[in-house]
């Protein structure tokens, strides 16, 4: 699918479908609920992702909460929150993805069947870069995140898809709120041992402060004992911990080293881990985010 263009090395532009996504699903509301901040970002108005920073808690507000900033005194509803993560970090996150999926795992093949279930899916953005690496291979989607309004916006995305509603990201697609609905989601879904792939998508899901690894663990053991036929992956990217100090690092990736060690105990596997530099362009100012890097680990069957 050429939704992603890659014309130079490491740089990631959108192609004309995705344009349009962005403009009309994103952009726009952005600029009609949000003036004055939209033209802060499009005049690149000095530090004023810190102000976006701040008004998101540095991407850990609860996205169904109505928040009050005291420097702009100015209240922020769901959807206004929901709006500014989209513009600031969806980009980001959707062109780190893709560059995570095309250069780190196998080309999956078009009679692959793929279950890709996604935590922290916010508003689909690992679920639009493993459509584009995945192309027509029959992929069902599951996407999990705490928040309702950042589902609901996963849900329009989906529906907007490849053609402006013409075509769904996904035809099998379900988004659940907790991880306790999982196993009984994959149930209607696959068959054991009909060979159907399980990748699971962390993307910056482990830097969540409320996150309880030990339930999650416990939920990943459930499907691993279950589906103990099929192949499996798990894929974590997030900003690169290495440089921190130690409680900084543990802080990072001390939770995502619990449930490797967890899930070890089940099943052997092979580890791949680099950190991968990538370049796009901002929303609305298109100003050039030149050498982002993540750090990914990916998790496949020994």
């Amino acid at each position: 699918m050429s939704y992603i263009h890659r014309p130079s090395d490491n740089y990631y532009e959108p192609g004309e479908s995705l344009k349009h996504l962005f403009e009309e699903l994103v952009i726009q509301p952005f600029e009609h609920d949000l003036p004055a901040l939209a033209e802060d970002v499009k005049n690149t108005r000095i530090y004023y992702w810190e102000d976006i920073a701040r008004i998101l808690s540095q991407g850990q507000s609860n996205y169904d909460n109505v928040s009050f900033d005291k420097a702009s005194s100015a209240y922020y509803f769901p959807k206004d929150k929901v709006s500014i993560y989209c513009v600031h970090h969806m980009p980001r996150h959707l062109f780190g993805s893709y560059h995570i999926f095309t250069n780190c795992l196998p080309p999956i093949k078009e009679n692959n069947k793929v279950v890709f279930i996604d935590f922290g899916c916010g508003p689909l953005t690992s679920g639009i870069a493993f459509r584009a690496f995945a192309g027509q291979s029959d992929i069902t989607y599951f996407g999990i995140d705490s928040s309702q309004t950042m589902l609901d916006k996963a849900a329009t995305i989906n529906k907007y898809g490849t053609n402006r509603y013409q075509d769904p990201f996904y035809d099998k697609f379900a988004l659940i709120r907790d991880t306790d609905d999982l196993t009984k989601l994959l149930d209607k879904y696959i068959e054991n041992g009909d060979g159907t792939q399980i990748l699971f998508n962390f993307c910056y899901f482990f830097s969540s402060p409320t996150l309880d690894v030990d339930k999650l663990s416990d939920v990943l053991i459930q499907i691993l004992k279950k589906y103990n036929q099929h192949k499996m992956c798990c894929v974590y990217h997030n900003p690169d911990h290495r440089s921190l100090s130690k409680s900084g690092r543990l802080k990072t990736y001390g939770k995502w080293e619990k449930l490797k060690t967890n899930l070890s105990m089940i099943r052997s596997q092979i580890t791949q881990s680099d950190v991968e530099t990538f370049s796009y362009c901002r929303l609305i100012n298109d100003s050039l985010h030149n050498n982002a890097k993540v750090y990914y680990e990916v998790l496949c069957d020994a």
